[in-house]
């Protein structure tokens, strides 16, 4: 593979649904409860866990799927979010260091591209066009795993750097979808529409050795890998409603973490591998809630009176981040892990979305769309804009900062 290289300056400053029956399913729902079809806008790209929160949602008494957007008054542990302070006197390193991908369109055709922060060069590691999305690093740094509609089918794909190929890892007649990689860098899983119901799913980096890891009528997705590789957390509603479980990793010793009679999705381990955040509309309205790694000591940190989802812990686990706000308009939002302090990061005209950690915890690289085109931009922990990695011109979408490489 020879990929385009450019070098624009740098600037300062989500889809196909596979089969047709999960589709109607999803918008039938979407239409009786009035909600917005777009709920892939938090996260990047709908998935199998949106349809279970969708399908929960109708199926359980008291949840709105109203938004409001005044800020939350304090709870628990929790504060009032605040807007960014003033800029920041800090001055950030010139230039940047690392690399970011992220998923650049033009003209209808999306490709892996791969900003160097340090050189400012900009390569585009596909060259095929076809939609794409869910860029993952390797935990070393070296390999890039995303999904690909490639052919009319989904399957999850492996773009090396060091040799410039790309490597098609599953090729199923169905949806394979949103990669997680295992610890040690040897194997990837992903969620999968192949036996007519979502299943959890393992292939080896070169394609080899694929394992279905869940077995259930039910659907099983949105699966993450402790750092620790001792677990996988999961949603599944196998037991009637989207909740969280977790499994070891081949599949067994299955834990329910979360029993409410509302649903509960995105879960994001800690660094130690102690404790969970994930959403849950327990309360009527999705917010962010933390709970030990069995599930227990389940707490709300947000208030949840504006839609809160898909939060994240930053590498050094002193602070997470999590989106905030109506479809169309959200917001990045840090907080501690208690959920003391709550700043609004990002709130720049448009949506903000698809945050993710720098490295070493210091940077926040996002997806905003202010004018109609999505960019990608960094900012730092006072919600400073600091740089537009993004080229002019391209729409640019789930940035995902390159690791430490070991």
């Amino acid at each position: 593979m020879n990929p385009d290289q450019s070098k624009p300056a740098l600037l300062k400053s989500r889809n196909f649904i596979t089969g047709i029956v999960v589709f109607f399913l999803f918008a039938l729902v979407c239409i009786l409860m009035g909600c917005n079809l777009d709920s892939s806008a938090l996260s990047g790209a709908a998935g199998a866990q949106e349809t279970m929160i969708a399908d929960s949602i109708a199926l359980t008494p008291g949840i709105t799927t109203a938004v409001e957007t005044s800020i939350p008054e304090p709870v628990g542990d929790g504060s009032t979010p605040t807007p960014p302070g003033p800029t920041s006197s800090e001055t950030p390193p010139e230039p940047f260091s690392g690399l970011i991908a992220y998923m650049g369109k033009v003209d209808g055709k999306t490709d892996l591209m791969l900003v160097d922060l340090g050189s400012g060069t900009v390569t585009a590691l596909t060259r095929d066009g076809a939609e794409k999305n869910n860029p993952v690093w390797s935990p070393n740094g070296r390999q890039i795993a995303f999904a690909a509609n490639v052919d009319e089918n989904w399957d999850i794909y492996l773009a090396d750097l060091s040799s410039g190929q790309v490597l098609r890892l599953t090729d199923a007649p169905a949806k394979d979808w949103l990669p997680s990689w295992a610890p040690d860098g040897q194997s990837i899983i992903f969620e999968s529409f192949r036996d007519g119901n979502f299943e959890i799913y393992q292939v080896g980096i070169d394609g080899s050795s694929l394992v279905r890891l869940s077995d259930n009528p039910a659907g099983d997705a949105h699966p993450v890998w402790s750092s620790d590789g001792q677990r996988i957390a999961f949603v599944s509603n196998r037991d009637g409603n989207a909740d969280i479980y977790s499994m070891g990793p081949n599949g067994e010793d299955i834990l329910h973490l979360t029993g409410q009679d509302a649903p509960d999705s995105s879960p994001a381990w800690s660094p130690d591998c102690q404790w969970i955040l994930y959403t849950s509309w327990k309360n009527g309205k999705p917010r962010i809630y933390r709970m030990r790694a069995d599930g227990s000591d389940s707490l709300p940190i947000t208030q949840g009176i504006s839609r809160e989802d898909y939060p994240i812990w930053s590498p050094d686990a002193n602070h997470i981040l999590f989106v905030s706000g109506e479809v169309g308009k959200e917001r990045i939002m840090i907080a501690n892990p208690d959920g003391g302090e709550q700043r609004i990061l990002a709130q720049e005209a448009g949506y903000n979305i698809n945050p993710g950690w720098s490295p070493d915890s210091q940077f926040i690289v996002f997806q905003t769309s202010s004018d109609g085109i999505n960019r990608v931009k960094i900012m730092n922990t006072h919600g400073d804009i600091l740089l537009e990695v993004s080229p002019p011109g391209q729409d640019a979408s789930e940035p995902a900062w390159q690791p430490v490489s070991k």
